[in-house]
């Protein structure tokens, strides 16, 4: 499955118009959205190095947080994303890969990581909360949104033009998982504006 869902989220992002669908021209983030972002810089020296796991086009966060003083690098399994992220922000560093992609050097202040992370069977979350907690320097911070209910695979033949799948767990076993990675989570929140996300900011231990 795990294959054949890179695939289909990578098919999905290429041929879709997921950008320009939700938005993703702005460069500050939607009102909830920037609270939880200024929380996170709130905690984090000037010029923190900050990984963006599924940056897409780096609109809106990766452009806010570089604006903000953050060292910036992006990785998104689209190619066409990342052609546009690297004209939208400029300052930042983007990459084509996973988010297990070994073009990830060294170790980040921060980590973020929005609506993308439930693209990967959620088999793999385990696994992926332990290689961001080993992406990070000590007492390290990641802010990521997750989902809330459980499913295996589902699939949307038409999301935003093209096929999409997801896979997550429950919130409440989200969370216990990103503790058993390592981390002590600071803010849970659970966001309802338009479909329902899991934000969690959490610190590595």
């Amino acid at each position: 499955m795990a294959q054949n869902m890179r695939t289909l989220v990578a098919s999905g992002y290429a041929a879709g118009h997921y950008a320009t669908t939700y938005a993703r021209t702005m460069s500050t983030p939607e009102p909830f959205e920037q609270v939880l972002c200024d929380e996170l810089l709130s905690r984090l020296h000037s010029k923190a190095s900050i990984l963006d796991l599924g940056c897409g086009v780096g609109l809106p966060y990766d452009a806010y947080f570089s604006k903000k003083g953050g060292v910036v690098t992006g990785i998104d399994l689209s190619e066409k994303h990342i052609v546009h992220a690297r004209k939208n922000v400029a300052g930042a560093t983007f990459l084509v890969g996973d988010f297990f992609s070994k073009e990830i050097k060294g170790t980040f202040d921060a980590i973020v990581s929005f609506y993308a992370l439930f693209h990967i069977p959620r088999t793999e979350h385990t696994k992926l909360f332990a290689h961001m907690h080993s992406l990070l320097k000590k007492n390290g911070l990641i802010l990521i949104t997750l989902g809330v209910d459980s499913m295996k695979l589902s699939v949307n033949k038409d999301f935003a033009g093209a096929p999409m799948a997801w896979s997550s767990y429950a919130a409440e076993k989200n969370k216990k998982l990103v503790q058993a990675a390592g981390f002590e989570i600071l803010i849970a929140a659970e966001d309802y504006r338009t479909e329902r996300h899991l934000w969690l900011l959490a610190k590595k231990k």
